[in-house]
């Protein structure tokens, strides 16, 4: 490649969330040159951590690192995620119109509570009517088939609304199964893997730890246009930012996009906290935001102090891909990518939620670092592209 150096191979790594983090620090012990290029002035993406008045918060929201691959769970502990936890969802539902007050049960939702409210009977029946599979025609179709159309309405419609903008009914159901469900076991943990962890201090120093070696550039949007920059000193790159806005072509994928307000709350003790929860759903309609975060519950950080934040859906961000049952932005963002490997001599690498333009938890986005490390190593071990 005209202009590549002699020495090890060198890789650029766009983006310094998780997935760009754990594939950068990976190939930089193999021993390749490696260089971040994060736009943002701190790494850590979605996972990032801050403190207000003293108190650690999420101001992209929550992230709670849980996980049953080993290589991952050795990776993520190796770099300071330790500190054991057990998260237990809530959500405040409406049951009905003259509802006032509301009341805070379980997520998902835990069967024997259900015993106690009034409106038991009808969803005992239409849990006793359920079909042997639920249709993954579409999201909606999902939903009823694994709790009932009651259920259905109390927990998930509105809250779908709120977070896609749109009826849940065109919303792909693919993401649906390992995010909701109906328990009859009266375990109140949210995860079922076999490890989960949320460190004192939030994620972020974690992350940072990850990239404490690797060289890097913060503050500074990277995109295609400066291919002819990065082929004079890198072999390849890897993206993990969206590719939309990789190319400079915003609106050729959907996302959907969260407005996060964070606001200090003064309480009485260290011990205390202002909500009923870490996160706590708020599906319905009446309320403008989708949930409450409170990540005091989740750090166990002991200050007269907390903050509470409320997500607000419908920011121009690129938060979450929107998956569609014709999986039409799936089959555009595969273009993109083709896109991009043909406008480098680079060899060009994806990982992550956002370049991969899916739907991913903490430890699927550093197993995918991992796959892309391995992955760019065997690739270079071919020789340079020319």
């Amino acid at each position: 490649m005209t202009g590549a150096p002699t020495g090890p191979p060198s890789v650029a790594v766009i983006g310094a969330g998780w997935a760009g983090a754990t594939a950068a620090r990976l190939l930089h012990d193999a021993g390749c040159g490696v260089h971040v290029y994060e736009a943002a002035r701190v790494a850590g993406g979605h996972s990032r951590s801050e403190v207000l008045n003293g108190v650690v918060y999420e101001p992209e929201g929550p992230h709670i690192f849980h996980t049953s691959d080993q290589r991952v769970r050795d990776f993520a502990v190796r770099h300071g995620m330790g500190r054991p936890y057990a998260h237990c969802g809530l959500t405040h539902v409406f049951l009905d119109d003259d509802d006032e007050h509301g009341r805070t049960l379980s997520w998902p939702p835990q069967v024997d509570e259900l015993r106690g409210l009034p409106l038991w009977p009808a969803i005992e029946r239409e849990l006793a009517a359920l079909p042997e599979h639920p249709s993954t025609r579409d999201f909606a179709s999902y939903c009823v088939g694994v709790m009932g159309p009651t259920l259905y309405r109390l927990f998930i419609e509105g809250y779908t609304v709120k977070q896609w903008g749109r009826r849940p009914e065109e919303l792909s159901a693919r993401f649906a199964p390992g995010r909701l469900g109906l328990r009859t076991d009266g375990v109140r943990r949210l995860f079922r893997d076999t490890w989960e962890f949320f460190p004192a201090e939030g994620a972020q120093g974690v992350i940072e730890s990850v990239l404490r070696p690797v060289p890097g550039t913060f503050g500074e949007e990277v995109t295609a246009d400066r291919f002819p920059d990065l082929e004079e000193v890198h072999d390849a790159v890897v993206i993990t930012a969206p590719l939309d806005a990789f190319l400079r072509r915003p609106g050729e994928l959907e996302w959907r996009g969260i407005r996060t307000v964070s606001r200090y709350v003064p309480v009485d003790g260290p011990e205390e906290t202002a909500t009923a929860g870490y996160i706590v759903n708020q599906p319905s309609l009446r309320v403008p935001y989708t949930r409450t975060v409170e990540t005091k519950h989740a750090t166990g950080q002991r200050i007269a102090g907390t903050v509470v934040a409320e997500e607000y859906p419908g920011a121009d961000a690129r938060h979450y891909p929107v998956l569609t049952p014709d999986e039409r932005n799936e089959r555009g963002n595969a273009r993109l990518q083709r896109e991009i490997r043909e406008a480098t001599r680079m060899r060009v690498f994806f990982c992550g939620r956002l370049a991969n333009y899916d739907y991913i938890n903490q430890d699927v986005a550093i197993a995918q670092g991992m796959a892309c490390a391995d992955e760019v190593l065997a690739a270079l071990r071919t020789g340079p592209r020319v």
